[in-house]
């Protein structure tokens, strides 16, 4: 019988950190030069709106969304494509949906953006649903909820392996009582880990093919 997998997208499919950044620091450099330390300092991972916010401050909430709309128009038009996948990732995804794996992804990446992404790399035939927290549907507004709400529409992933690379993906392994694999190379590396239960730890994505 084959698994089921449920993956986070930046940090552990695609290394997108660097475009992500870029476009932080070029959005907060152009509207609020004071917090562009800020924004060389983020952490991928968090919804683009949290993001927004923390490299605001509160001072400077009443340009949200106006970085929000710049951020858009640059990363979209100008650094999407920049994104690259992680070594093996391609090869590994194609290895298990044809030995019968099931496969999903759960993200705070813009829905708009990570279908540009799947398309581009030629996986979208891959995954049985592609689940992102700005859907328009209240329940899923961050990754908890998101895969409760999907796992709940799709009953046949409540056992699924959950792989990610932050606290965030810990958390939303742990609220769904999913076995949690942890990605090394991602971008949670510095996070306090130790109030997860982590199943598994992976150096490189084929690690997956051996998990039992």
């Amino acid at each position: 019988m084959g698994k089921y997998w449920i993956f986070d997208f930046d940090g552990t499919l695609v290394d997108s950190e660097k475009p992500i950044k870029k476009c932080y620091e070029k959005v907060a450099k152009e509207i609020v030069p004071s917090r562009l330390k800020t924004a060389e300092k983020i952490l991928i991972g968090p919804t683009l709106q949290d993001t927004t916010k923390l490299i605001l401050g509160t001072e400077n909430l009443h340009k949200y969304e106006k970085f929000i709309m710049l951020f858009k128009k640059e990363y979209d038009e100008n650094l999407l494509l920049d994104t690259r996948p992680y070594l093996g990732v391609s090869e590994t995804l194609k290895q298990l949906v044809t030995r019968g794996d099931k496969l999903a992804i759960a993200t705070n990446k813009r829905q708009a953006a990570t279908l540009k992404l799947i398309n581009h790399y030629g996986w979208h035939d891959y995954f049985q649903w592609i689940a992102c927290t700005d859907e328009k549907i209240h329940e899923i507004r961050n990754k908890n909820k998101l895969v409760t709400f999907f796992i709940k529409n799709n009953p046949e992933f409540s056992n699924a392996y959950f792989v990610g690379d932050t606290e965030n993906d810990g958390s939303a392994a742990t609220h769904n009582k999913l076995k949690f694999i942890k990605v090394k190379y991602g971008y949670g590396k510095n996070q306090n880990w130790i109030n997860f239960d982590i199943y598994n730890s992976i150096n490189n994505f084929n690690e997956l093919i051996n998990i039992n």
